[in-house]
């Protein structure tokens, strides 16, 4: 089962159209570490996807920009 760290990072790779298979575990971890995942991952999967479906921008989705639509569909 995934933590819910681990979905936010694989849902950002489905959003950005990127691989996981393309990180190696050094870069996962450190994707996994920063504190926008941890905020994230507390948010439910349904607003995660609305949030960075809305967020996303060709092949884009700074953690940043994601975590204030999620703000914003939350509020």
């Amino acid at each position: 089962m995934m933590t819910a760290e681990e979905t936010v990072f694989t849902l950002w790779c489905r959003l950005t159209g990127n691989s996981q298979t393309d990180f190696g575990e050094d870069e996962r971890e450190a994707f996994i570490a920063r504190p926008q995942v941890a905020e994230l991952s507390h948010a439910p999967y349904a607003v995660l996807l609305d949030a960075g479906i809305t967020a996303a921008r060709r092949g884009s989705l700074p953690l940043e920009r994601w975590l204030n639509a999620v703000r914003t569909v939350r509020h």
